[in-house]
């Protein structure tokens, strides 16, 4: 069976923003574009993301201070974020998504420049298919 890699089930338009934008605009970039996840870039470099996960955690601390909606992204993204570049496997990325325990993937270039995302949805997806056509192979 011939290797899939990371770049033919990428997610490549990917929704990003700047490290400044406020917390509330983020969930409404979230919102709006039905994503789980959203990238923060500076010079189209990924320098960090922010996830459903990390939104719960931050709703919890706005509870206690609403003035907090308006500080920027920067102050509750996860960073460093992991990425991967886009000529590895699938199988090799999903081993690093289990490894670490994320669900979102940044896809760099060779010039750390933002390419694209995978997530478990495109890994779901791709490793379903992957199955499906095994098993109809096999029968």
């Amino acid at each position: 069976m011939e290797e899939i890699y990371v770049s033919e089930v990428m997610t490549k338009n990917v929704t990003a923003c700047s490290p400044d934008t406020a917390i509330k605009d983020v969930i409404k970039i979230l919102s709006r574009n039905s994503i789980s996840s959203l990238i923060i870039t500076e010079n189209d470099e990924p320098v960090g993301i922010i996830t459903e996960r990390d939104l719960v955690a931050i709703m919890e601390e706005m509870l206690n201070d609403i003035a907090r909606d308006h500080l920027p992204i920067v102050h509750f993204m996860t960073s460093p974020t992991l990425t991967i570049h886009s000529h590895i496997t699938l199988r090799e990325a999903v081993r690093f998504a289990i490894d670490k325990n994320i669900r979102h993937l940044p896809v760099v270039d060779r010039n750390n420049k933002l390419i694209g995302l995978l997530t478990q949805t495109n890994m779901v997806r791709s490793l379903s298919y992957i199955a499906f056509t095994l098993s109809r192979k096999s029968s």
